[in-house]
């Protein structure tokens, strides 16, 4: 009886992680073409901007606690040459980059265009975490993929009459297997 609900349940979460990469995959293709932008203030403060544009989602968070607003969503077509690189406003100019991804915390400092004298400067600080899609992609694939694994593995044995646990010759003895004591449901 466990193993049916340890089979239904991994059957049901690989369903929905399969529906998870179905829509990663999407966003993923639309980041090529719109640019979304998603911008929020939590209670502390803290500003929160995340734009999904061209295969990455960039998240950049204002570490001040100084800002204000509420919930925002943008989105324009991208251009077709539109790329993205470290000196766009906002971000650093220099981006370290791991395996494609960025987990990045910089300063910047804020300069008027016509300083004079006594002109206050001042820093705020920031994170900028950058994520390809093929990573979040690449680990909702992993349960699908086992998922179908086994669904292709199992029905093979069926049809050739093996043990679908341990894989022994069942031609002589059909209902129960005398390796491992697995027997025929009932139907």
């Amino acid at each position: 009886m466990m193993a049916r609900v340890r089979r239904v349940l991994f059957m049901i979460i690989a369903g929905l992680s399969l529906l998870l990469f179905m829509a990663i995959v999407a966003v993923w293709i639309r980041s090529f073409f719109v640019r979304d932008i998603v911008s929020y203030v939590s209670k502390n403060g803290n500003a929160r901007l995340i734009q999904s544009i061209r295969g990455r989602v960039h998240i950049i968070i204002d570490l001040d606690g100084k800002s204000s607003g509420s919930f925002s969503h943008q989105e324009d077509r991208l251009a077709p040459d539109a790329i993205w690189n470290g000196g766009m406003s906002g971000y650093p100019m220099k981006v370290e980059w791991h395996m494609g991804h960025v987990w990045q915390r910089y300063s910047r400092l804020h300069i008027t265009l016509a300083p004079s004298p006594g002109m206050p400067r001042w820093t705020t600080n920031h994170r900028l975490i950058v994520i390809p899609y093929w990573s979040p992609a690449l680990l909702c694939a992993i349960l699908p993929t086992i998922w179908i694994w086994r669904f292709i593995n199992y029905g093979h044995r069926r049809t050739i009459g093996h043990c679908p646990r341990c894989n022994y010759d069942l031609r002589a003895t059909p209902e129960r297997c005398p390796e491992c004591g697995w027997t025929e449901p009932a139907s």
